[in-house]
């Protein structure tokens, strides 16, 4: 319990920070959106599924991510999004073992919480969709590995800063669209995140890999 709290609270004290970063971005952009109509401020949140490219059976593990993101239109159908955000990843695996005489499924499941500040470029078709493309930088708050075998309990273990890498670097493309939902505030995107770095150190290749769906608000 007292190494859950002291997580608990490293978790806290760097959210808040984020929090922080966040609070002044939007009143940057707020700003700037006064006097400049083709600055936008938003907010976007959605589901993931997640695993480690190449470690074990790359199993799936489903994370959510929210956030905050700021557009700049370069041209009437080009643009700049940035955002600040947080996401679940990792991944859930499963194998058959023998215990005492007797085969029985050993599950472990993988969770990492990460920030994340994509910068991607995005180019719109009007009324069919729009591509995007660029890159995340991420940051490793936390990781932990649970696991259990048969029906018994789940067994939880907090990686230490030493056991994998804080920073993320990769790839993400993906489409959204603005014209199926009824107001024209509103967006849904999918994206695909693929990882450049290992994730757990020592253990093999397994960099992150993940597809998200999520849902979005343009305030201005």
């Amino acid at each position: 319990m007292k190494t859950l709290y002291f997580v608990m609270r490293k978790i806290t004290v760097k959210f808040s920070a984020a929090l922080l970063t966040v609070l002044l971005f939007v009143t940057t952009i707020g700003l700037h959106a006064q006097d400049y109509s083709n600055y936008h401020l938003g907010f976007r949140g959605g589901v993931g599924m997640a695993t480690l490219n190449g470690y074990q059976n790359n199993g799936l593990r489903l994370g959510l991510a929210a956030g905050v993101c700021g557009i700049y239109d370069i041209a009437k159908n080009k643009s700049i999004i940035a955002e600040f955000s947080y996401s679940m990843g990792g991944q859930q695996t499963e194998k058959w073992i023998t215990e005492t005489r007797d085969e029985m499924k050993e599950y472990s499941r993988f969770g990492f919480h990460y920030l994340n500040i994509p910068v991607l470029y995005q180019y719109y078709f009007p009324d069919i969709l729009g591509l995007e493309g660029g890159l995340n930088f991420r940051y490793c708050m936390a990781g932990t590995l649970k696991t259990k075998i048969g029906n018994d309990s789940w067994h939880s273990a907090n990686f230490i800063s030493s056991d994998y890498n804080t920073f993320d670097f990769g790839l993400i493309i993906g489409v959204y669209t603005q014209n199926l939902i009824p107001h024209e505030n509103f967006f849904v995107s999918l994206r695909a995140y693929f990882g450049f770095i290992d994730v757990v150190k020592n253990v093999g290749s397994n960099k992150n890999m993940s597809i998200q769906v999520s849902v979005g608000y343009m305030l201005f």
